[in-house]
C-alpha cells in the first residue's frame, strides 16, 4: 500500500508540474511575439533580405544608438549613395561581426560604419543581445554557428528552455499590460509617459518624436555615477572589433567607428568621459580606422541639446537629422 500510495502521489504531481510547465512556457513564448522590438528587427532582415545583390554603397552596424541615429533615405540623398542601417538592441561586437558576415553573403557596400558604444562592448556575453539576433534572422545554420562559437556552455543549456530565453519578454509583456490595465482606471505613472510615436521607417531606421520624460534628467538617468575610468574592452568584443576590422580589410571595405550621442545631460553626469573616448580612439588609430565620436564633437560644437533626444541615450528624429546630415557632410570631405 505505502509503494501505491506513493507511486500515486508521484503521478499527481506529475500531472500538475508537466502541464504548469506547459502552460508557463507556451506563455513565455507567446510573449516573445508580442515584443514589438523583435517585429521590427524581423522586419529589418526582411527588407535586407529584399535587397537586389551587390545594390549597397553603405552598411550601418551596431546598437539600437545606431537605428535611431543614421537615417538612411537623409544620407542617401546627400552622398547620392543606397544604405542600410543593419543595428539592433544591445548588439554587441560578437552580433555585429555575424550581421555583417551575413550581409557581405549578397551585398558589397563600400563602406561599413560600425557604432562603439561602451555600452555594449565592456561584457563578454549577454544572452539577450544574443537571442536578439537569433530571433530576427530566424536561420538554422546562422544560429549552430553562432550559439557554437559565442555561447559559454551552461548558456548553451539554458537557452533550450523558454521560460529562461523569454523571460525579459514575459515580463515586459506583463508589466505593459498592467500598467495599460491600471491606467484605464486612473492610476497615473509618477513620472508620466512618452507622447507622440515611433515606428520603423525605412531601410532600417527607426523614426520617433518622443522627447526625454523629466525623471531622466536626474532620477532615472542610467548615466549617474558612471566612471569612464573604469571602462576597458571585453577581451571577448575587443576580439570581435579586431574581426570586424580585418573581414573589411579583406573585403576591401572601408571601415568607419563612429559613437553615436547621448543626452547632454546624461554627458553631465559621467566622470572621466575622456577615459572612454581615449581607449576606443586608441584601437582605432592603431588600425587606422577613422574615428567619429559625437559626443566629443557635441561638447566642442554644441550640435544638440536635449530637446533632440528621445530618452537620455537615443536620438529622436530631430537628433537624427542633425547627426545625418552632419555625418554626410564629414564623409564626403565637406568636414575636416
Amino acid at each position: 500500500m505505502r509503494i501505491l500510495s506513493y507511486v500515486l502521489k508521484v503521478l499527481a504531481l506529475v500531472g500538475i508540474v508537466i502541464p504548469a510547465y506547459l502552460f508557463l512556457r507556451n506563455e513565455y513564448t507567446y510573449s516573445s511575439t508580442q515584443n514589438h522590438i523583435n517585429t521590427w528587427n524581423r522586419q529589418r532582415v526582411s527588407d535586407f533580405r529584399s535587397l537586389p545583390d551587390n545594390t549597397l554603397n553603405m552598411l550601418f552596424l551596431g546598437s539600437s544608438h545606431v537605428y535611431c541615429t543614421f537615417a538612411p533615405e537623409l544620407i542617401d540623398d546627400m552622398l547620392n549613395t543606397e544604405s542600410f542601417n543593419f543595428g539592433m538592441p544591445l548588439q554587441y561586437a560578437d552580433s555585429t561581426y555575424f550581421t555583417l558576415v551575413e550581409a557581405l553573403k549578397t551585398q558589397r557596400p563600400n563602406t561599413v560604419v560600425v557604432d562603439v558604444y561602451w555600452g555594449v562592448l565592456g561584457q563578454d556575453f549577454d544572452v539577450k543581445q544574443a537571442d536578439t539576433l537569433l530571433t530576427a534572422f530566424d536561420d538554422d545554420s546562422l544560429r549552430r554557428a553562432y550559439i557554437d562559437e559565442i555561447f559559454p556552455w551552461n548558456e548553451k543549456i539554458k537557452y533550450r528552455f523558454g521560460l529562461i530565453r523569454y523571460q525579459l519578454d514575459f515580463l515586459t509583456y506583463y508589466n505593459t499590460k498592467l500598467l495599460n490595465f491600471l491606467e484605464r482606471y486612473g492610476w497615473e505613472r509618477e513620472f508620466g509617459s512618452q507622447q507622440g510615436t515611433e515606428r520603423y521607417d525605412y531601410r532600417g531606421f527607426m523614426w520617433c518624436d518622443y522627447n526625454m520624460l523629466p525623471d531622466e534628467y536626474d532620477k532615472t538617468n542610467q548615466f549617474a555615477r558612471l566612471d569612464g575610468a573604469a571602462f576597458e574592452f571585453s577581451p571577448v568584443q575587443l576580439g570581435y572589433l579586431d574581426k570586424i576590422w580585418k573581414l573589411c580589410e579583406n573585403k576591401g571595405v572601408d571601415l568607419i567607428f563612429v559613437t553615436a550621442p547621448i543626452a547632454p545631460v546624461s554627458m553631465n553626469l559621467i566622470s572621466n568621459y575622456d577615459d572612454i573616448n581615449r581607449v576606443v580612439k586608441e584601437f582605432a588609430t592603431q588600425r587606422q580606422i577613422p574615428y567619429l565620436d559625437y559626443n566629443a564633437l557635441n561638447r566642442d560644437e554644441g550640435l544638440f541639446t536635449n530637446d533632440n533626444f528621445r530618452d537620455d541615450a537615443h536620438l529622436n528624429y530631430s537628433g537624427a537629422e542633425i547627426v545625418s546630415r552632419h555625418f554626410a557632410q564629414w564623409y564626403s570631405g565637406g568636414i575636416t
